[in-house]
């Protein structure tokens, strides 16, 4: 099984909501939200991910605040199935609007309100952090 690793990106504005995004087309795990962010690369560290793939994904440029923790998950049940590990940090948006390239849809939530979203499975242990 092939494992990949990831680094997301929690983006919270001035009222305490959380950017989420939902997956495109065609791409695994299509429909499902997401926290923003994408694989590490060879010899780039987590922060690097993160800045570059949100630079890459939502035109926008972040500053990584702290770690929040990581995640390990088996999808199991696709079509290519694979494992990851995700690793989550709080972030601060620092220029930009984060207008979509990859994703259908965006918005910003209510920490309370996460629960309510359909997350991917890797993403959902980070709601209990968040909030």
């Amino acid at each position: 099984m092939k494992h990949v690793e990831v680094v997301c990106a929690v983006i919270k504005n001035d009222n305490g909501e959380v950017f989420c995004c939902k997956r495109g087309p065609g791409r695994a795990l299509e429909g499902f939200w997401e926290f923003p962010g994408g694989k590490v690369e060879l010899n780039e560290t987590h922060e690097q991910t993160i800045v570059r793939e949100i630079k890459e994904e939502l035109l926008s440029d972040i500053k990584p605040i702290r770690y929040i923790g990581l995640s390990n998950y088996e999808y199991n049940n696709l079509e290519k199935p694979f494992s990851i590990t995700m690793y989550a940090y709080e972030c601060k948006l620092i220029k930009g609007e984060l207008r979509l390239t990859e994703h259908t849809e965006k918005k910003w939530v209510k920490k309370e309100d996460l629960k309510n979203i359909n997350f991917a499975p890797a993403d959902r242990p980070f709601l209990e952090i968040i909030k």
